[in-house]
């Protein structure tokens, strides 16, 4: 049986609408290996939960919040979860928050100037 994590990846990658093979080829690993953890048939290592999360495009936090099944978060919640944090993990999540600001922005962008 799997465990929650790997499920979490698994209705994460059919959310996208990823096959086992685009996202173990994206992960960098083989697909027989990607089927073995989604299926529960091998523990996962650490270093393929990151690549995993990676080529999903998911933090920690996501994988945490899917853990407890909270679908919605507000920027309170962030906010709140924040005041825990360690000051440099706190400094990579603000970072990750302005990031992730500037690719929408630039995306937005982007849409504009094609529909113009």
């Amino acid at each position: 049986m799997a465990d929650p994590i790997s499920i979490i990846i698994k209705n994460r990658r059919i959310h996208l609408g990823m096959t086992q093979s685009q996202l173990a080829e994206n992960a960098g690993m083989s697909e027989k290996t990607y089927q073995r953890i989604e299926q529960g048939g091998a523990d996962m290592r650490m270093s393929q939960y990151r690549a995993l999360i990676k080529a999903l495009n998911l933090s920690d936090l996501d994988v945490s919040l899917d853990l407890l099944e909270i679908e919605t978060t507000t920027p309170w919640d962030v906010a709140a979860a924040a005041r825990v944090l360690l000051p440099s993990t706190r400094m990579h999540l603000v970072k990750s928050i302005m990031e992730e600001w500037q690719r929408k922005e630039i995306s937005f962008d982007m849409e504009f100037k094609i529909k113009k």
